[in-house]
């Protein structure tokens, strides 16, 4: 039977206004056979239809729903639940476009039967990209990445064969886009760098540069250096892919290689400089040892007036004095020639087994004997039995004689010196001078271990000497597989510690 418009609706002008002035697409139909009851602006433009054409109109006479048997099922829930929300729909208009819409379904009791209210919003979707699009879009964005980097780069597949590579790559080798395009195998492409004598590589390795790649099938990742003809250096990382194909990247090295060159030469010339400088010191320190022992053995004679008194005491003091500075020249000598011999790598150990405590005690006699000191100005202290010491007596004795002697010189009259021996949880043996001297600044430790290296600390001046003394100790340490560290605080004194591995120990 034909259905009119519903007077409640129809005569409700607050519902007529909000209802046309919804942005969303919005119906009234009766909730069992779906006859149309009303329709707002929105719903009328979006599907193209003219009022008179939907109203009294079932939605299966209109055709909106691309599935009736979807609407029938919706009902049944919304009889359910009420209301039913985001259901994603497409509507058919008029002309039979499809429309793609979010839509809530409400029932709408009005009077004693329930309507359905249908609200609706389009969805505008993104039209679809084929798979060729996406493809031809991801090789065009990969070969944009790959012009951009400044290495070469290029990939084989599992056969062998080009898929993809860059200009850098070409113009490495100055293979033409022909020569190098995808499908040429890489073995066309090494035979063709040997053709042109693109790359410099000895006959008897040809075949080895042009099968090079081969290895990556069943060995390691590798790196690969080639020579360019124009005097480039490459640097070629191929890798193996999951896919069993090969990619390359291909550094220009040249400025590295450059740069090697010039620190390797650098220190040739820096090598050669220094043992020039031994060598000379060492000449130079024979040459002036031999007319300074003849002073010294003159002056002593002179000092023991062997032939007969000098006459006039004056010449008995300048001799003692003549032979004191020569003792200390010698002495001054001596050091430069023994680091000399350090340095140049002439010195050999000459290794016994000895006892270190005697040794120790013997340094200390010998200290204080020659500066007349008094015989408890240097105490050993702490001793623990290390088992008897491996290695060149007279080296070791010659380091404890400079760090006693450094301490002696350093630490005013009246103070004391200790130095005491002892092994760590390692075994390792360890041996300490310390003094209540001067001191030394933070900042200048490591300067007094440089060869030469002496330093003025607050109000005291340089001593006399080389400057040699700590160097040649921690060389001579050094030497035997140990280290010399110092640690020192200005106005508190310095502490000495030579440390020496456990295999240099042996059971007493």
């Amino acid at each position: 039977m034909p259905v009119s418009p519903d007077p409640l609706l129809e005569s409700n002008e607050l519902f007529r206004a909000v209802f046309d002035a919804s942005s969303d697409l919005m119906s009234v139909s009766r909730l069992d056979d779906g006859f149309c009851l009303a329709v707002n602006v929105v719903w009328l433009e979006v599907l193209g239809f003219d009022r008179d054409d939907v109203i009294g109109k079932t939605a299966e006479e209109l055709a909106i729903w691309t599935e009736p048997s979807v609407r029938a099922e919706l009902i049944r829930e919304l009889k359910r639940k009420g209301v039913v929300k985001n259901l994603d729909v497409a509507l058919r208009g008029k002309d039979g476009t499809l429309r793609d819409c979010a839509a809530t379904l409400r029932l709408l009791p009005v009077g004693e039967e329930d309507l359905l209210l249908f609200a609706a919003h389009e969805v505008r979707k993104e039209p679809s990209v084929s798979v060729e699009q996406v493809v031809k879009t991801s090789r065009a964005l990969l070969i944009d990445a790959l012009e951009s980097i400044n290495e070469g780069f290029v990939l084989y597949d599992v056969d062998g064969r080009l898929i993809i590579c860059n200009s850098k790559f070409k113009e490495f080798y100055g293979y033409s886009d022909e020569e190098a395009k995808p499908g040429v195998h890489r073995r066309d492409l090494g035979l063709l760098d040997i053709e042109r004598n693109a790359v410099i590589v000895e006959d008897n390795l040809a075949q080895h540069y042009v099968e090079r790649r081969e290895d990556l099938l069943t060995g390691p990742p590798e790196s690969f250096v080639v020579r360019l003809r124009d005097g480039r250096i490459l640097l070629l990382n191929d890798r193996k892919t999951d896919s069993g194909g090969i990619v390359s990247i291909q550094s220009d090295i040249t400025e590295l290689k450059k740069a090697e060159a010039a620190i390797s030469a650098a220190k040739d010339e820096a090598q050669t400089a220094n043992r020039a400088k031994s060598e000379f010191l060492a000449h130079m320190s024979h040459e002036l040892r031999t007319p300074l022992n003849s002073i010294l053995g003159f002056t002593q004679v002179m000092r023991e007036e062997v032939f007969g008194p000098l006459g006039a005491e004056k010449y008995l003091e300048y001799a003692m004095n003549v032979n004191h500075s020569g003792q200390h020249l010698l002495a001054l000598i001596n050091d430069i020639l023994d680091i000399s011999k350090v340095e140049s790598g002439e010195v050999t150990l000459d290794e016994e087994v000895f006892d270190l405590e005697a040794t120790l005690r013997s340094c200390i006699r010998m200290v204080t004997g020659q500066a007349g000191e008094p015989e408890d100005r240097i105490a050993l202290e702490a001793v623990t039995n290390v088992g008897h010491f491996e290695g060149d007596k007279r080296i070791i004795k010659q380091v404890i004689l400079n760090l006693l002697s450094n301490a002696t010189k350093f630490t005013p009259a009246g103070n004391s010196i200790g130095i005491s021996m002892s092994s760590d949880a390692s075994g390792a043996i360890v041996i300490e001078v310390t003094d209540t001297g001067c001191g030394i600044a933070e900042e200048n430790i490591t300067k007094v271990l440089e060869p030469f290296g002496q330093v003025r600390s607050g109000s005291h001046q340089a001593h006399a000497g080389t400057g040699l003394g700590l160097s040649l100790s921690k060389m001579l340490t050094e030497l035997h597989g140990g280290r010399l560290s110092i640690e020192s605080e200005l106005g508190k004194g310095t502490q000495v510690t030579l440390w020496f591995p456990p295999q240099r120990s042996t059971p007493t």
